[in-house]
């Protein structure tokens, strides 16, 4: 059996130490500050998260950049030298374009390795669901799967990663064209705070307004709860954008609780904190396949 590769991307908000401990490689993407252009880097080493959030506090304008042919070419080449096929395990396209690098990418390194596979996986989903479905697929690759049987238990089962996700203001995903205007002012309102969730499309949607940052709070918890099934309660992930407080106690709710065993906590990455910004708490959990959301109401089956 051909051995294979798994790589993801930025956005994928997966730390250091689990990413080398799994064998996990990632793509980066790019930041955009003062018209220079720097590594979307999510081992932190050229700023540290609250300098990144500071940023964005103060006002200073951030962009990103999906990633370029280039990189991929530089980071698969050595992979497909020594025979090995590459799988990428791409963020969604609602957020991303990357994956269209890739394949782009994919045609160039092929013509110098025709005898190798460059394979990708659109996974609908991003941040800690990305990282998540990324880990689980390395497990199954190590227990004997092909690459062919990972691709399809990932297609198969990337809906069924859920989050839950509230954040100070709506205006960082509003500019970055990630909800509607409508949903961004509502948003807004002095007081409210938007609670929003992934579609199984990687659509961002608000599902409901709460009063206040405890009733945003209890909502991700009774949501991780409705959709976490009760015998999978082996863990989940709390992301935060430099609000290191508010996501311990959130951990400590997801234990205490709901009774999951082991609670990841981690700071959300350059992309995707970007995309939602400071002071954006979110819970991420395997669990019940997402069909449909209508209105405030989560539709799950």
């Amino acid at each position: 059996m051909a051995k294979f590769q798994i790589f993801t991307d930025s956005c994928c908000d997966l730390p250091t130490d689990i990413r080398k401990e799994l064998g996990i490689e990632y793509f980066p993407m790019g930041v955009v500050k003062d018209g220079k252009e720097m590594k979307a880097d999510i081992d932190w080493v050229d700023y540290t998260p609250t300098e990144f959030y500071n940023w964005m506090r103060e006002g200073i304008k951030l962009k990103t950049t999906q990633i370029s042919v280039e990189t991929v070419c530089n980071l698969a080449r050595p992979y497909l030298e020594k025979g090995i096929d590459i799988l990428y395990l791409g963020c969604t396209v609602k957020l991303t374009g990357s994956i269209n690098s890739y394949n782009l990418a994919k045609e160039i390194l092929l013509e110098e390795f025709p005898d190798r596979r460059m394979e990708a996986v659109e996974t609908t989903v991003a941040s800690a669901l990305e990282g998540m479905l990324a880990c689980d697929a390395k497990r199954l690759q190590d227990s004997g799967k092909s690459l062919d049987e990972v691709m399809e238990w990932v297609e198969a089962h990337k809906s069924k990663y859920n989050y839950f996700c509230t954040t100070d203001t709506l205006t960082y995903l509003k500019a970055a064209g990630r909800v509607s205007g409508a949903s961004a002012f509502f948003g807004n309102i002095i007081g409210v705070k938007p609670v929003f969730i992934s579609d199984k499309f990687g659509n961002n949607l608000v599902i409901a307004k709460a009063r206040g940052t405890k009733a945003s709070m209890d909502m991700i918890v009774n949501g991780i709860k409705e959709t976490m099934h009760p015998e999978e309660k082996d863990y989940a992930v709390v992301l935060h954008a430099d609000a290191p407080e508010r996501a311990e106690a959130l951990k400590e709710r997801f234990q205490n609780e709901l009774g999951i065993k082991k609670v990841y906590v981690g700071v959300m990455g350059p992309i995707v904190g970007i995309t939602c910004g400071p002071g954006t708490i979110a819970g991420f959990c395997y669990g019940k396949e997402v069909t449909r959301y209508e209105g405030d109401g989560i539709a799950t089956k």
